[in-house]
């Protein structure tokens, strides 16, 4: 009897045992890698580096800008379509807007980080907290269905199926992927290129080459050199501007008919069957001497070259 009073005086005065409570799962956070490239930026890869994420509802993911490429990380939906990246179309402005959100709460709702780069002026992180499950689909609207990535996103307190080192470790292996597809596109369009004909990058479904290939030739005064977009198998625009750049990428400036030195720009080349735009660039010498030639768009990652006309 006095057993029982005493373990009832206990509980009266809070001293008995603790009833079990659940503990509120902890929110964590998750980094992806935007894009991949080459030590001196000559290859860029389209990926998102992992390509899927796995987390709970109430996480945070972080996207890093990894690569001098531009990209985008985009949760799209049908007002908000992946279509061919064109940002001197105003109708397609939300391609290259930030949205101000930092949570997300359902597939299909619109967010959009904006032009990501490494290169100064432009984003270099994005985040958005997932407060709501789903499997959220997001793309790079710069590259389209080549570069898609998936945030699968569970109910809190579910396990984990990898660490950030697991993922950072899929990261490093579709990087490698990416950079041996980049070097395969480029030897296969030196191996196609001469002193007269000159391709304007590379590109497969996994890699831009950031590069004239050849980027220096050597050929006789009146001999021409056609500039080529064929070896790109993806959307990326390209120019070959000598002297000044125009301030309008697109503007066409001076005759390639006869080019005796000055400034000459082809304007945006796209690949054959990209669009209305040209996919070559024919340049007739007139004058001895070097010239020297960038891409206006991608000359900060080494795109350029040089004709030596003797």
């Amino acid at each position: 009897m006095l057993g029982l009073l005493f373990a009832a005086l206990l509980v009266s005065t809070g001293l008995g045992p603790a009833t079990a409570t659940a503990a509120t799962p902890t929110a964590r956070s998750w980094t992806v890698q935007v894009g991949q490239e080459s030590h001196n930026m000559g290859i860029q890869g389209m990926a998102f580096g992992p390509k899927e994420i796995w987390n709970n509802t109430g996480d945070t993911v972080h996207w890093n800008a990894n690569a001098a490429e531009i990209h985008t990380v985009s949760f799209f939906n049908a007002q908000t379509p992946i279509v061919p990246f064109n940002p001197g179309d105003p109708s397609l402005a939300y391609m290259v807007t930030p949205t101000p959100d930092t949570t997300i709460s359902a597939p299909g709702q619109f967010r959009n980080s904006g032009i990501m780069s490494t290169d100064p002026g432009e984003v270099m992180k994005y985040s958005l907290t997932f407060t709501g499950p789903g499997d959220y689909q997001y793309v790079c609207y710069v590259h389209g269905q080549m570069m898609m990535g998936t945030v699968h996103v569970r109910a809190a307190g579910t396990a984990y199926p990898f660490s950030q080192q697991q993922y950072n470790a899929q990261a490093n292996k579709e990087k490698a992927i990416a950079l041996a597809a980049g070097h395969q596109a480029k030897a296969h369009a030196q191996s196609m290129a001469t002193k007269h004909h000159v391709f304007v990058g590379a590109a497969n479904e996994k890699a831009l080459v950031m590069r004239f290939i050849r980027p220096t030739v050597r050929i006789h005064k009146g001999e021409k050199v056609t500039f080529d977009m064929a070896m790109n198998h993806a959307d990326i625009p390209h120019t070959v501007t000598f002297g000044q750049e125009p301030a309008n990428p697109f503007q066409r400036v001076g005759n390639p008919a006869n080019f005796t030195g000055g400034d000459l720009s082809s304007g945006i080349l796209l690949p054959p069957g990209s669009g209305p735009l040209p996919s070559t660039f024919t340049v007739t010498f007139n004058k001895k001497g070097t010239f020297h030639y960038i891409c206006a768009l991608h000359d900060g990652m080494g795109m350029m070259g040089k004709v030596i006309v003797r």
